[in-house]
């Protein structure tokens, strides 16, 4: 059968990408002592150091419910990735900041992440993925947008 543009095929592949990456991720960071999870809240907090992060924050950046940041934010601060601070302006508030372990693995989740899209990325072109990085982030803006 003849795929057409009317088939939900491209959602299926990016689907299974992310799934199988997060999987090759994870045995990557299991060496640090890291979940793919994780890594992207220590990602997300390391780009946005400008910014100050409540729980709910990730919550809504990483499409994450409560209970599975709670979860994350709990091992991570078992493990000194994380600190939670009381929030001056809101004593019931705590903000999420990043520890210097964290700090000092960072390198190390990048590099399993250019690990994982060697990987993933086998055998394209500098043109192939010339034109594929710009589409993939058009993608993401577009989603982002409807969210």
């Amino acid at each position: 059968m003849i795929n057409s543009y009317q088939e939900p095929v491209v959602l299926t592949h990016l689907k299974m990408v992310e799934h199988l990456a997060k999987r090759i991720g994870d045995e990557h960071l299991k060496q640090i002592g890291l979940t793919q999870s994780q890594a992207d809240v220590i990602i997300l907090l390391a780009h946005e150091s400008d910014k100050v992060f409540h729980q709910r924050d990730i919550e809504r950046a990483l499409n994450y419910t409560n209970p599975t940041i709670t979860g994350l934010l709990n091992r991570l601060e078992q493990k000194n990735f994380i600190v939670r601070q009381v929030d001056p302006n809101d004593s019931r508030a705590r903000i999420i900041k990043l520890t210097d372990v964290a700090l000092d693995v960072l390198e190390e989740i990048y590099q399993s992440i250019r690990q994982t899209e060697q990987m993933i990325f086998d055998g394209f072109s500098k043109e192939e993925m010339d034109i594929l990085i710009p589409l993939m982030s058009r993608m993401a803006k577009n989603a982002l947008r409807h969210v």
